[in-house]
């Protein structure tokens, strides 16, 4: 796919998203990455494994369909491969870990880097330890605004390919 002239000359230069329009938006995963944002939860803010271990970031700079295609099949051969080391390298020992009871009056922020990028989590305790609030933000309600410029100026011919190479939830399934 990557050699076919047809490829090239319909993902270049289709769809473009600057580096200033992405830092703007505050676009997030592949699609932030693709317009050269070095950005990824798992190395911004390492948890569990990834404070020991790290998956190169995948990243283009033209901000176009082909580098949004190009960030996701690199991202896709690395998280393989770094699946396949971690499996060979499991440790012994238990699996699972009971959790404890929630703290009162508490607030948390998770953040997890999702296969379309970042999703956030926040949770508000009450008195008793219950949840009072809990919200998802999940990558693709980040990202929506990115496809939008991404079709300014661009035939509507280009839509679905522009759709595609962003690859956006349509009802907030990344969590």
């Amino acid at each position: 796919m990557w050699d076919a002239p047809s490829v090239q000359a319909r993902f270049e230069d289709t769809g473009i998203v600057t580096s200033a329009t992405c830092e703007a938006l505050g676009l997030v995963g592949p699609a932030a990455r693709a317009c050269g944002a070095e950005r990824d939860i798992r190395r911004d803010f390492p948890a569990r494994i990834f404070r020991s271990v790290q998956i190169p970031i995948s990243k283009w700079s033209t901000g176009d369909v082909f580098a949004r295609a190009w960030v996701r099949w690199l991202e896709i051969r690395r998280s393989g491969l770094f699946i396949r080391e971690q499996l060979a390298a499991l440790p012994g020992g238990p699996t699972f870990a009971a959790t404890g009871q929630l703290m009162p009056d508490q607030m948390v922020v998770s953040l997890t880097e999702g296969w379309r990028g970042e999703i956030v989590h926040t949770a508000i305790t009450d008195r008793s330890g219950r949840f009072a609030r809990y919200k998802v933000a999940d990558p693709s309600f980040r990202n929506w605004m990115g496809l939008a410029i991404a079709m300014r100026d661009q035939p509507i011919s280009d839509f679905p390919l522009c759709n595609k190479s962003f690859n956006l939830s349509y009802c907030g399934h990344d969590l």
